[in-house]
């Protein structure tokens, strides 16, 4: 029997992020930081170009104080990330990003005056006690490099939950460009400090970052499209699996009891947080969005 094209999408973006990650680690090994976090907000506008020309009218927003707050807080995630992604374990790396969920219904109380329902305050309670697993006192993660990574999560959920704000008067195209174009001035002024051009053996991780971002944006939204929310975001946790099954493959990293139960709970929290989303979210906010 065959997977309905929504799973397939789904999975299919999930094995596009853990190989973006895995891109990022080994490019990061190879150039300066900073020129990694560009070079990936870089090709994403290249991309992108076409239609953020169209809408360039659109982008005088009144709203450009909040526009400017979402962007900033989504580049300073995709920093803590990348820098995570290149100090810790690739699979823990990726888990810390993506307790963004529990921290997007956090930060929704103040932002879109939304409550703390019965099964959201489960969620942060199991999500809490998994961050503390995987927080171990002998695993990678305990250390100010796990905190950067913890970061990554807390500053992703105040974008997604600035994303849906303006998600209620903007087009989901306005906010992806002033993000895209925000990100990729915020990250060339740093990169420009200490720029070395690429060596063309580090040339296919900068194309593959590039790359499997972009295709897991695409498939990722795609999903979004053709199934409810609720269904399609548990499916991105499958890029913590694919992210381990490739630490274990290439850098030889293997998960401790701990940090595997902890990284369970934090996915059972996800998906708890995602079943209380309700309708699909425009793509601009989809967890294919978070870098």
């Amino acid at each position: 029997m065959i997977a309905p094209r929504w799973v397939l999408l789904g999975v299919a973006a999930a094995a596009s992020f853990s190989l973006m990650a895995a891109c990022v680690r080994a490019a990061s090994h190879a150039l300066p930081f900073w020129e990694v976090v560009f070079f990936r907000n870089a090709i994403a506008l290249l991309l992108l170009a076409p239609l953020i020309w169209r809408a360039r009218r659109k982008l005088l927003s009144p709203r450009w104080g909040w526009h400017l707050a979402r962007s900033l807080a989504g580049l300073a995630a995709m920093a803590c990330y990348f820098w995570a992604l290149k100090t810790l374990p690739l699979a823990d790396a990726m888990l810390l990003n993506y307790t963004s969920p529990l921290f997007v219904a956090i930060f929704a109380l103040g932002l879109l005056g939304e409550h703390l329902n019965r099964a959201r305050v489960l969620a942060l309670a199991l999500g809490l006690v998994g961050v503390a697993l995987v927080f171990h006192p002998s695993s990678a993660a305990a250390s100010w490099h796990g905190l950067v990574g913890l970061a990554s999560g807390v500053l992703a959920g105040l974008a997604l939950a600035l994303v849906r704000k303006l998600a209620k008067q903007e087009e989901p195209i306005v906010i992806v460009a002033w993000f895209t174009l925000t990100a990729a001035l915020g990250s060339l002024l740093p990169a420009l400090t200490d720029f070395r051009a690429p060596a063309l053996a580090s040339l296919p991780w900068v194309l593959g970052l590039g790359l499997f971002g972009s295709l897991g944006q695409l498939a990722m939204t795609k999903a979004y499209e053709l199934a409810p929310a609720a269904r399609v975001s548990p499916l991105g946790y499958l890029s913590v699996v694919f992210a381990m099954l490739l630490g274990w493959g290439i850098w030889d990293e293997v998960p401790s009891l701990w940090g595997l139960a902890g990284g369970a709970l934090i996915v059972l929290a996800g998906a708890i947080v995602a079943r209380e989303e309700g309708p699909p979210s425009p793509p601009s906010a989809t967890p294919a969005a978070r870098i």
